[in-house]
């Protein structure tokens, strides 16, 4: 609660929009086409498996009839495998790209919390709050941010480098 005496006197107050700053700042775009790209290989060969399990699993459906037992045991086992490790491939990498979001949200955090803290000093704001369950448009201050983080981003190029 602010005290009667720091409203009279004109509290500064901005807020920023912490979803806006994850979904439309450059840093974080620039951070999610990294990703992309890093991850491409890997999603590829997930993709190749993902072929060669629904492949060996059309020909079993098909053809389990006319096989002799042996040639169907071995492909059943030879499915079985590549099912698991068609699973356990989708959820290393799931696994892998969560934790690299995690590390790119966490730069964009930092960049953006940077940014604040130069628009706190220069706009000589007294508190900037990032969650808030109502602010009007008087104290939004996100597109300042979004500017800002867009700005520093063209200065040094690639994020976190």
């Amino acid at each position: 609660m602010i005290p009667a005496g720091a409203v009279a006197q004109g509290v500064k107050i901005g807020y920023v929009n912490p979803f806006r700053i994850q979904n439309e700042s450059a840093t974080a775009k620039r951070a999610l086409e990294n990703l992309k790209k890093e991850f491409a290989p890997r999603e590829q060969e997930v993709a190749q498996l993902q072929k060669r399990v629904a492949a060996l699993r059309d020909e079993l459906d098909k053809n389990a009839n006319t096989m002799s037992a042996d040639d169907r045991q071995a492909k059943e086992r030879t499915f079985a495998s590549l099912a698991r490790q068609l699973q356990q491939a989708q959820q290393d990498l799931a696994e892998d790209i969560n934790v690299r979001k995690q590390e790119e949200f966490a730069r964009v955090i930092s960049e953006a919390n940077a940014v604040i803290t130069q628009i706190a000093e220069s706009g000589n704001y007294d508190l900037i709050v990032q969650d808030a369950a109502i602010s009007g448009p008087r104290t939004d201050i996100t597109d300042q941010v979004l500017s800002g983080m867009a700005k520093r981003l063209g200065e040094k190029g690639t994020p976190g480098k």
